[in-house]
Order: C-alpha cells, then sequence, then structure tokens
C-alpha cells in the first residue's frame, strides 16, 4: 500500500458534492421530520396546559436565535466531515480510473495503490487480482 497524503480535497468534485449534498439532505430530512413529531408532541401539551403558550412566546425569541446559530454550525462542521469522508471515496474511484486508462493505453503491469485506510480497497485488491489473472492467462498462450 502507499503511504502518501493527498493535498487536494475535491479528487473528483462531482462525486463529492452530490455525496456532500445527499448527507446534508438526509440529515435536514431528518431533522424537519423531528421537528414536525416535537412541535405535534407541543400542541398536545398545548391544549391540555394552555398557560405554557404564554412561556413560549415570552421565551421564545431568546432561545430561536441560539437555535439557528448552532444549527448553522452543527451543518457547517457536517458538510466538512462529509467533504473528508467523500474524499476517502472519491480518492480510490480517481486510482481506479486512471488504471482503467492506463490498461487501455496498453500498459498491463500497471496496478492499483491506494492509502491505508481508503474506501474501496476491497475492490482494488479484487480488480489486481483479476489483471494478475489475465496476466497470467496471456503468458499461457
Amino acid at each position: 500500500m502507499e503511504k502518501s497524503t493527498r493535498k487536494t480535497i475535491f479528487i473528483k468534485k462531482d462525486l463529492q458534492v452530490k455525496f456532500i449534498l445527499f448527507i446534508l439532505l438526509a440529515v435536514l430530512f431528518g431533522m424537519v421530520l423531528f421537528g414536525y413529531q416535537f412541535l405535534t408532541f407541543m400542541q398536545d401539551i398545548f391544549k391540555d396546559h394552555p398557560v405554557l403558550l404564554q412561556r413560549v412566546y415570552e421565551e421564545g425569541p431568546k432561545l430561536i436565535y441560539p437555535l439557528i446559530i448552532k444549527s448553522t454550525i452543527f451543518f457547517a462542521l457536517l458538510a466538512m466531515v462529509s467533504a473528508l469522508l467523500s474524499h476517502r471515496i472519491a480518492g480510490p474511484v480517481y486510482h481506479l480510473e486512471r488504471v482503467c486508462r492506463e490498461i487501455k493505453e496498453g500498459n498491463k503491469q500497471i496496478r492499483v495503490k491506494l492509502r491505508k485506510g481508503d474506501a474501496l480497497s476491497d475492490l482494488a485488491n479484487e480488480f489486481n487480482s483479476m489483471l494478475d489473472y489475465i496476466t497470467k492467462e496471456e503468458n499461457k498462450k
């Protein structure tokens, strides 16, 4: 396995942006669903205890701004973590594509070398095994 560090976070920008957006939208959907359930629950409580509703009107503005700030920070951190995770996927995909192009151009000795901890290492190993098998079969002829 190759021990190198990639300098660029966005190796395959389209793939990584889709990955990040998928993660952010999935979390946003979960938050909206949770918020809906929470508001439905609170509505039932306010029906039974209308005095609590007055307290929410009084304290609500003090609570909403910190909630918005915390949510914004949470989504920014989630986007960064998603970018780092997508980097672990995009790098191996990039290397597999590069090896495929080189094989297409006639270099049958090249193999996929990924960093330790990269995603798709099992696929890379199987790909290399397939190339070894094909090379071995061609040498028999």
